[in-house]
């Protein structure tokens, strides 16, 4: 897409050259037959028709001059060629995302950023509400799942024992958010962001700006402000900004772009699969000396990670009534007797398991570390219900669902670009035609035109051949 921005760019300045340099050729052909009223036809065909070729390329006014030359502008008014003078475009870096390429005007040396949004029509206003309006959302939209998906099960895995007998790691590497700084800053301030709740993330770019006391935030997909306050860090929409460096100044600001590369930065983190951390950490088990019914489920990890320090330590569970229990083992320590209810949840040192039955007084219940982890799936499970979680969106959406919900609106996109472009297709022809019947040439009409005239000299040729056969007649009588 940028190298069609570019092209697009190089073809109109090319058009406008051309443009120019027939103005010139124009004017001189019309100043030197002003006497006999000849105007140069053939030079002013060619000219329109690379106007048409350059409106191909971008939409453009024409204003005609008394000497025959044409001004062309485009946007808002702004002039691409005055009489003579051919004024030269420049595809340059954007000065508020450098992912971006921005149309400019070339002046000497400067380049004079022009309203992106007034240049509309032809190939390059086709380019740019192309990726303004569906890529770079698109683009954002998929890297929220890639993230969503890369951090879910990151954090997931975290929380059991892999093969090793080592707590998981990260499966997957994942995308930081793009900070890019205003071209316009005039302090020394370096801003970074962080993922902190991909279940919060948004589809939108952000801008940080800094009034010299306060920092806000603009969403940039609704225009939504967020008053930070005057420090960072602070997070907002599912992510985290910190000032790392240096002091902002009045005015300053912060491109920021949470998702936009989630998708194409998502990596494996590990080749091996004994990293899949499918068990749990920790196991609970019964005494074989009890003697009640009571029962402790497999338990599980408290999460989001990191897990707790003491995760894998000893805990003794021993029940000194029907009613009653001790906890031996937990940190902080447990001091005296806890109440129990059938089927509650007990939880201590990052894990939670549930009680059920009805202990007998003397029954040990144990809370240790995985020694031997080979066939427990417990972790491998919560890592396979990621899929049906709605995890996104605040909580309202699945991966799959954002996902689906994504393609939809591609798809609809897409629809809606091939009815548009069918539509502006049949105005474009009727704006031939129309335009056909006012300067161009049918050939039907011609040709009918051309039988008239043949049939009216076939006439005259008889008319003629008749007189003169009556006038050789009459010169016979008076011999």
């Amino acid at each position: 897409l940028t190298s069609q921005i570019t092209s697009s760019v190089t073809a109109i300045n090319a058009y406008s050259q051309q443009i120019s340099a027939l103005n010139t050729n124009i004017k001189r052909a019309i100043a030197s037959t002003s006497q006999n009223g000849q105007l140069p036809n053939d030079l002013m065909d060619q000219r329109d028709q690379i106007i048409n070729q350059m409106n191909a390329e971008i939409k453009v006014s024409v204003q005609t001059q008394t000497n025959g030359a044409v001004n062309i502008f485009i946007g808002n008014g702004q002039a691409l060629v005055i009489d003579e003078q051919a004024i030269s475009l420049r595809a340059m870096q954007s000065l508020i995302d450098p992912s971006k390429l921005d149309i400019a005007y070339q002046s000497g040396s400067n380049l004079i950023p022009i309203q992106q949004s007034s240049l509309q029509g032809g190939n390059l206003g086709a380019y740019l509400a192309f990726r303004d309006q569906s890529l770079e959302p698109a683009r954002n939209a998929l890297g929220r799942v890639a993230l969503g998906l890369a951090t879910s099960v990151n954090q997931q895995n975290q929380l059991g024992q892999d093969l090793y007998g080592n707590l998981g790691g990260n499966i997957f590497n994942v995308a930081s958010p793009s900070v890019d700084k205003g071209a316009f800053n005039s302090g020394s301030a370096l801003v970074s962001a962080a993922i902190s709740d991909v279940g919060a993330l948004t589809t939108s770019n952000y801008q940080l700006r800094y009034d010299g006391t306060n920092y806000t935030m603009l969403r940039l997909s609704d225009n939504a402000v967020t008053n930070l306050g005057a420090t960072l860090p602070q997070t907002v929409d599912g992510f985290t900004v910190s000032l790392t460096s240096g002091t902002p100044i009045a005015g300053d600001s912060f491109l920021i772009r949470p998702t936009a590369n989630g998708a194409r930065d998502i990596s494996v983190a590990t080749t091996d699969p004994g990293k899949i951390a499918a068990a749990a950490p920790m196991r609970t088990a019964a005494a074989l000396a009890n003697t009640g019914s009571g029962q402790i489920s497999a338990g599980e990890v408290v999460g989001p990670p990191p897990t707790d320090a003491n995760l894998q330590a000893t805990v003794n569970i021993t029940f000194t009534s029907l009613t009653t229990f001790t906890v031996s083992g937990a940190v902080p320590a447990v001091v005296g007797s806890v109440a129990y209810t059938p089927g509650q949840n007990i939880s201590y040192n990052g894990w939670i398991a549930k009680m059920s039955g009805a202990p007998a007084t003397g029954d040990v219940f144990t809370i240790s570390k995985n020694i031997n982890a080979v066939g427990d799936n417990r972790n491998a499970l919560q890592l396979a219900q990621l899929q049906t979680q709605n995890l996104m969106a605040n909580g309202t959406a699945s991966f799959q669902g954002i996902y689906e919900q994504l393609v939809g609106e591609v798809g609809a996109k897409t629809y809606e670009m091939n009815v548009s472009s069918k539509a502006q297709g049949n105005m474009v022809a009727q704006m031939i035609a129309s335009q056909q019947s006012v300067s161009g040439v049918n050939l039907d009409e011609e040709a009918a035109n051309l039988i008239r005239y043949q049939r009216a000299y076939q006439a005259s040729a008889k008319a003629i051949q008749i007189s003169n056969t009556l006038f050789e007649a009459l010169l016979s009588l008076g011999r």
